[in-house]
């Protein structure tokens, strides 16, 4: 079937709640949960199209599929709507790139998952996410004596483990 495979090549949930998400379409997103009697605190219907492994699981809610992608009005509206945040928020919000999204959840005082940055550390640098690494390297992690021996004991590791070679380049030229 030429539908079928079209939409696996495309890789995403082809709901149309997730439609909305994906594209901030936050006036749409409002009628559309209102119309439809449906909570903010709802969970996305999993999808066989779905292609990320982040995403393609039977408990994922609106503002996590909004935090991966980056859709700022939409978590606005679910946070005014009182959905909670939650640890785990910042792994999505990493997927998402927006150094506002990472904000929102500084401002809002969320703790990483375990409340250890080197969690969302970890996960920026396996998706080559290297500014929002960087930037919860220089801001995030704490006790600034040690952070020359975590560069070294723990990015670097995960540098080589996930073929991300970002900090390699320029921190071991320099300490070399």
């Amino acid at each position: 079937n030429k539908e079928f495979k079209e939409k696996r090549e495309i890789g995403e949930n082809d709901s149309y709640i997730c439609q909305l998400i994906r594209q901030d379409s936050v006036e749409e997103f409002i009628s559309y949960i209102n119309i439809n009697k449906i909570s903010p605190s709802s969970q996305i219907t999993p999808s066989i199209f779905e292609t990320n492994p982040l995403l393609d699981n039977e408990s994922i809610s609106f503002i996590e599929y909004a935090l991966f992608f980056g859709s700022i009005q939409i978590i606005q509206y679910l946070l005014f709507n009182n959905v909670e945040l939650k640890p785990s928020f910042w792994i999505y919000a990493i997927h998402s790139q927006s150094p506002d999204i990472i904000h929102l959840l500084e401002e809002n005082h969320v703790k990483p998952p375990c409340r250890k940055y080197e969690y969302c550390l970890k996960e920026s640098i396996k998706c080559n996410h290297n500014e929002i690494a960087s930037y919860i390297y220089d801001n995030l992690i704490e006790d600034n004596e040690n952070k020359m021996n975590y560069f070294y004991m723990n990015i670097l590791s995960y540098s080589f483990h996930y073929y991300n070679y970002f900090f390699i380049s320029t921190e071991m030229n320099n300490r070399n």
